[in-house]
């Protein structure tokens, strides 16, 4: 029921704040070339960056594969998606739906392996140097995604966002 009532507001807002653009282009997501109806479903947050983190199967063989493929595949949404340009509101409620929606035992699954196997560092370690996890994405097979990731200032910027948001999920 809260799920249900947590998405009808998320809508609710969504559909005020495009009624309220208008297109005058004074808000942030009009100027950037995005609207509110291109805010990010809680359901994406869910496929795209939790399931991934709950599905790593750590400690078995080719967990280190695992986690660089896993650090492209999140990455890469928050960069496709280009999360740090929307709406600061709307992003926040849908993250927070989209961590609520799942069970407390998902929801240590998903700190552990995003905090303590790597993947946030090692996201970090491609932005700050990335030759010193070359290796790790080329095993994994996604090397020349993740170094066009680390070269992008609007990939970092969607990253930064995205750490922000799993950060205020601690608290």
């Amino acid at each position: 029921m809260k799920k249900t009532i947590a998405m009808i507001m998320v809508l609710v807002m969504a559909a005020i704040s495009a009624a309220g653009c208008g297109g005058s282009g004074t808000d942030a997501p009009a100027q950037s070339g995005r609207t509110y109806a291109d805010e990010i479903p809680s359901t994406d947050y869910v496929d795209n960056v939790f399931k991934p983190l709950i599905n790593m199967e750590i400690g078995a063989a080719g967990s280190s594969l695992k986690a660089a493929q896993t650090a492209e595949e999140i990455l890469s949404f928050a960069a496709d998606r280009q999360i740090s340009d929307t709406e600061e509101t709307a992003r926040k409620a849908a993250f927070s739906e989209a961590w609520n929606s799942l069970s407390n035992e998902e929801k240590e699954v998903a700190k552990h392996n995003f905090y303590e196997e790597e993947i946030a560092d090692l996201i970090d370690s491609a932005f700050d140097d990335y030759e010193s996890v070359r290796g790790r994405f080329e095993d994994a097979g996604v090397s020349a995604e993740m170094e066009e990731l680390s070269k992008s200032e609007e990939a970092r910027k969607s990253w930064n966002t995205l750490r922000e948001l799993m950060s205020d999920m601690e608290q």
